[in-house]
């Protein structure tokens, strides 16, 4: 007689069987999907690393599971296409707790990718106003050695 699985694994295998349908129904996900395409390798490699430190191990499973399907429906969209968005004709369930733990995965994910898309700006302003700032700096001691601030 097979033993019975233990939850966690009936949520991964669950998961599993939808992860490469649900990207194409789930605003949620659409929106983590538009993001994880923006990102370059590199980038990509930061958000496993990230997460890894960030999320638990059942966390992880289920990351890697998204990352999966993320890659699954990129697969498509290049193979197919950019065929977008449409609503999924298979229906899966989950009990409340599953949900919650897939959504904070999910959300947890968004965040990490949101802020790694906005590290280039960020740093970009701040090199703008490091810049400034010495500029400034370099005008004001210009006009001490000069005398000209004393006028």
């Amino acid at each position: 007689a097979r033993k019975p699985k233990g939850r966690r694994r009936l949520v991964l295998e669950k998961f599993r069987n939808f992860k490469q349908n649900i990207v194409n129904s789930c605003p949620i996900l659409q929106e983590l999907f538009l993001k994880w395409c923006n990102l370059s390798d590199k980038e990509k490699v930061l958000l496993n690393y990230l997460t890894y430190y960030i999320l638990d191990k059942s966390q992880t499973e289920i990351y890697t599971s998204i990352v999966q399907g993320l890659t699954y429906w990129n697969a498509v969209q290049d193979f197919e296409g950019a065929c977008g968005f449409s609503e999924n004709p298979l229906d899966f369930k989950f009990d409340m707790e599953e949900e919650k733990l897939i959504f904070r995965v999910v959300m947890i994910t968004d965040d990490i990718a949101s802020n790694i898309l906005l590290r280039p700006n960020l740093c970009a302003e701040i090199k703008e106003v490091v810049n400034e700032t010495k500029k400034h700096k370099l005008i004001a001691e210009l006009h001490r050695l000069t005398g000209e601030g004393d006028k």
